[in-house]
């Protein structure tokens, strides 16, 4: 069977595309779990200090009424969380689907979402110190 250059081109771009779309979920996966690694390790090393790098914390009338510990703590397990998530997707999209790194940005999405709050006061009240 004869296959003429031009064709053997077309084919040759078709699976490149496919392949660079396929790696695009994986990558994203990747870098965002890298950098939640990065910060889970930051507010661990940190630890009281790390919560002035909370979004949010710095703008309350009187942070020192706010366990600073726990905020820091909440935050490391949040971003371990999130690095585990975001492995899990990235490992099994390189070795399964693509889509799958879709569904594990999804579900990351959702969570980071689900704990976001607008109000700052309404965000820490969970850690005033009574």
């Amino acid at each position: 069977m004869k296959i003429n250059v031009k064709n053997q081109k077309v084919v040759s771009k078709c699976i490149i595309k496919v392949v660079i779309i396929m790696n695009v979920g994986f990558a994203a996966c990747i870098i965002l779990a890298v950098f939640f690694l990065i910060l889970g390790i930051m507010f661990a090393l940190l630890k009281e200090k790390g919560a002035q790098f909370v979004s949010g914390f710095r703008i309350l009338n009187h942070p020192e009424k706010y366990d600073k510990a726990n905020i820091s703590r909440d935050m490391r397990n949040q971003c371990f969380i999130y690095f585990v998530l975001l492995s899990i997707g990235a490992i099994l999209s390189y070795f399964l689907s693509a889509y799958i790194a879709l569904a594990a940005l999804l579900v990351w999405l959702i969570i980071f979402f689900h704990n976001f709050n607008l109000d700052a006061e309404k965000a820490f009240e969970k850690y005033l110190i009574h």
